[in-house]
């Protein structure tokens, strides 16, 4: 990957299509101080390969023989499942976040991340590719930082414009109630997080998506929640961008279909 000086607000990203032929995408840094940290950043990772876990170009689908994997690598006695439904994956999640951290300080630990990534794809497997994700995990090491995102977020997500995805070691609280974890204060505090790990990784919304309003249901579930939870974690709000959108990093005037293409570099 070969990242080079463009000008100060502008660069470019360079995708190959399904044809292998290469499409050159122009941008424009959005102005904002998230944006600008963000630009930053990924000057430091100019020559580091993408992490293939991160940029989902890694099949995680096979959940049985990842956790298997995982279970050899943490030194843990695999608990037998006869089947895989939302209490399996919520099981898995606690073991994950159980064996994060010291997994987390051992080396080759990929399958941590695989795992991690595993879980959640089964919970909701995707039916269509709606971004091109674009991440290097462990390999951005200490520029990873605690920054408040959520006062970043777009109203909605554009075509082909670049965002900052959420990437925290929990749910946001919609995929916590839709997950049906436990219904008291503590978990919903400990599981539940707000956008505040800034991270070098990015995504291309590949169309429009416009915020869909909360179900009643689901607002009168955490009605119950939010107050306290929005004083521990000392944000503003959480409504429905911070569910459905995301905080805005660069935009194109260039609206072609990029669906099926492949990340290749950035010019910066």
């Amino acid at each position: 990957m070969v990242v080079r000086l463009v000008t100060k607000n502008n660069f470019k990203i360079i995708l190959k299509n399904k044809d292998n032929h290469q499409i050159d995408v122009d941008y424009e840094l959005h102005q904002s101080a998230l944006s600008q940290k963000w630009a930053n950043k990924i000057k430091h990772l100019k020559r580091v390969p993408i992490d293939p876990i991160e940029s989902g170009l890694d099949n995680v689908s096979d959940i049985q023989q990842i956790y298997k994997q995982f279970c050899e690598f943490a030194g843990l006695e695999p608990i037998r499942f006869d089947t895989f439904n939302q209490s399996t994956y919520n099981t898995l999640h606690k073991i994950y976040e159980q064996q994060h951290e010291i997994l987390s300080r051992k080396k080759d630990n990929g399958i941590l991340y695989k795992f991690h990534h595993s879980i959640h794809h089964n919970e909701a497997p995707a039916t269509e590719t709606s971004a091109i994700t674009v991440g290097w995990g462990i390999k951005e090491g200490p520029l990873t930082e605690q920054f408040d995102c959520d006062s970043y977020y777009a109203d909605q997500l554009e075509q082909n414009n670049i965002y900052l995805p959420w990437a925290e070691l929990g749910k946001k609280p919609l995929n916590y109630w839709r997950d049906e974890e436990p219904n008291n204060q503590k978990r919903v505090n400990e599981l539940c997080k707000p956008h505040k790990t800034f991270r070098a990784k990015f995504f291309i919304s590949l169309k429009d998506s416009t915020p869909k309003k909360f179900t009643p249901n689901f607002i009168k579930w955490f009605d119950q929640y939010k107050k306290d939870w929005i004083l521990k974690h000392k944000i503003k709000d959480y409504t429905e961008i911070h569910q459905y959108s995301a905080p805005l990093l660069a935009y194109t005037s260039n609206k072609q279909d990029l669906t099926g293409c492949k990340f290749v570099g950035i010019e910066l």
